[in-house]
């Protein structure tokens, strides 16, 4: 695998945080220029733009779709600079990429999935927990596929969206566990219920045992187990946080009922979550004892 190319989710989140910053600097009647005035200004305003599609655009959960909008807003902003103007277009222009590898899986995704699938790969480091399953980053094939299989009648889905699916979280680990000239760093928080969960067979545990040890062997993996007699503080629902290279901001981002993402680049979210994250790693287990801890839970094999 050669170098990686930036995904086109990570260039429309520089560019937004670019187009936000660049608003904000910019006073009207003493204060920071609103989103409300934007929309309504006459050199944007026969675009049609409304002020959730900006905060969408500042985002990056939506992209600029004409060249002519981009133009407008940069002239709006007094982004003069020639060389600022020309970063913004280069990003504007890899973001439209039809060979951004995020094209293909774009039907299977909402908006807010394909934003932060986008930022995965983009990160210098991430650090996730779940309670109740292995973490999609780090799930075996057999494993991922059986997990959709279990909720099939459930969410109603089809053989096709599950093969689908199944590809998606590959290629997104691929690209996080081995991007290419340096790896995303990962720590991940396991809860010992979600090692213990059967999905599948005792073949597909074994698998994801297996997986599991490999990838704790990496130097730029880190894989704690948090017991479940262990006191302290556990996270009821999953979590990741993305340390993201500068220009952009860390994000943190939790799945919902209903299967969507929430993300948030808010401080005082970042620094809650990175608490629980720390506060957590100090009940588990050290990354040393990872491989001989799964080594042991494949010898006790699976309750059927």
């Amino acid at each position: 695998m050669g170098r990686q190319e930036r995904s086109g989710g990570a260039n429309r989140a520089e560019l937004g945080l670019y187009l936000k910053g660049a608003r904000e600097r910019v006073f009207v009647d003493g204060r920071p220029m609103t989103r409300k005035f934007v929309v309504a200004h006459p050199s944007i305003k026969p675009f049609k733009i409304s002020e959730h599609t900006l905060v969408r655009i500042e985002n990056g959960q939506a992209r600029i779709r004409t060249k002519p909008v981009l133009k407008a807003l940069i002239e709006l902003y007094g982004i003069d600079d020639l060389e600022q103007q020309e970063r913004v277009m280069e990003l504007w222009s890899k973001d439209r990429s039809n060979e951004d590898w995020t094209t293909a899986f774009r039907p299977v995704m909402s908006p807010s999935m394909t934003a932060f699938v986008g930022l995965e790969a983009d990160a210098e480091s991430i650090n996730l927990y779940h309670p109740g399953i292995v973490h999609g980053l780090l799930q075996h094939e057999d494993y991922a596929k059986a997990l959709y299989e279990a909720e099939q009648n459930v969410a109603d889905t089809t053989n096709t969206f599950i093969r689908t699916h199944v590809q998606l979280r590959a290629e997104r680990k691929r690209r996080v566990l081995q991007r290419q000239p340096k790896p995303v760093y990962i720590h991940a928080i396991l809860s010992e219920a979600a090692l213990r969960a059967r999905v599948g067979g005792q073949d597909i545990m074994r698998k994801q045992w297996d997986e599991l040890a490999m990838l704790s062997r990496l130097p730029h993996v880190s894989i704690q187990v948090l017991p479940l007699n262990s006191g302290g503080y556990r996270a009821t629902h999953d979590f990741a946080v993305l340390n993201l290279r500068k220009p952009l901001r860390p994000v943190v981002q939790t799945d919902t009922a209903w299967g969507a993402l929430s993300t948030s680049d808010k401080p005082a979210q970042i620094e809650r979550f990175a608490r629980a994250f720390s506060t957590m790693s100090s009940f588990a287990l050290a990354p040393e004892e990872t491989p001989e801890y799964l080594y042991k839970l494949g010898n006790e094999g699976v309750t059927p």
